[in-house]
């Protein structure tokens, strides 16, 4: 009787041994994702953990508070405006033509059950110039705001519209050029309302979106569409700076 192991079944235990060695060892380095992680595989491999919020519907997902970074462009028409320089009215001077205004926009923003409220600031610029009242014309305005806005974006699963309503503070200081004299003046603090709706433009890009969601939060991409007036503020001796309805325009970006 042999009492030693024959070469074939060294050989199969060895191999066995490191199997059961490798295997081991693999399961063990393996980690179980954190309680509300899952992982994304791509090709097999592990790639990223990601929350398992981000994969759920807007709706589900976002939190109680947020932030708006918003550009925007109004078509301004001061139609009560007159010049300190030589009386002429924003008619006379520009023929009523818009002043458009660009504005940077930041406003953070609580989510709750009926939507949200945001509140935040604005600072725009814009200015015109003409001479159609027979010398040249220009007219340059500074913006600030403060604005308060009631949004409707928990009516969808995802907010693809979003109607909102504003209600704003604003300050405004010009500089009135003519050929012969520049004179600056700030305008007394108005109040303006807004109406608007914002469009979702993340289903034109889906995974674009998604990923911009998991790597940056970016909660979502609107397209601003809106109405806004700005109300008459101060006497007859100081600027006079409100307007009829007027229509703008943006881009807003949620995180």
């Amino acid at each position: 009787m042999k009492l030693h192991l024959s070469p074939r079944i060294q050989i199969n235990t060895l191999v066995s041994l490191v199997l059961v060695f490798f295997c081991s060892s693999s399961f063990a380095s393996i980690e179980e994702p954190e309680e509300g992680y899952v992982e994304v595989h791509t090709n097999s491999l592990v790639e990223k953990e990601i929350a398992q919020d981000s994969l759920a519907d807007y709706k589900i997902r976002r939190e109680n508070h947020g932030i708006y970074f918003g550009l925007e462009y109004e078509d301004y028409v001061p139609v009560s405006f007159v010049s300190i320089n030589d009386g002429k009215t924003y008619q006379e001077l520009f023929d009523g033509a818009s002043l458009p205004i660009i504005s940077l926009a930041i406003d953070y923003k609580y989510n709750f059950a009926l939507g949200s409220v945001a509140i935040g600031g604005s600072y725009g610029m814009g200015s015109i110039q003409d001479n159609r009242s027979g010398e040249d014309r220009t007219l340059e305005i500074s913006k600030l705001m403060a604005t308060l806005k009631y949004s409707m974006d928990n009516i969808m699963n995802e907010p693809y519209v979003v109607p909102y309503f504003g209600m704003s503070m604003y300050k405004m200081s010009l500089t009135d050029k003519s050929p012969t004299s520049t004179i600056n003046e700030d305008a007394p603090v108005g109040y303006s309302y807004s109406v608007g709706f914002l469009l979702q433009l993340d289903w034109l890009d889906r995974d674009t979106a998604k990923a911009a969601t998991f790597n940056y939060g970016l909660e979502n991409t609107f397209l601003d569409v809106f109405m806004s007036q700005y109300l008459a503020a101060g006497d007859d001796t100081e600027a006079n700076m409100e307007s009829d309805p007027i229509w703008g325009a943006g881009l807003r970006l949620e995180f």
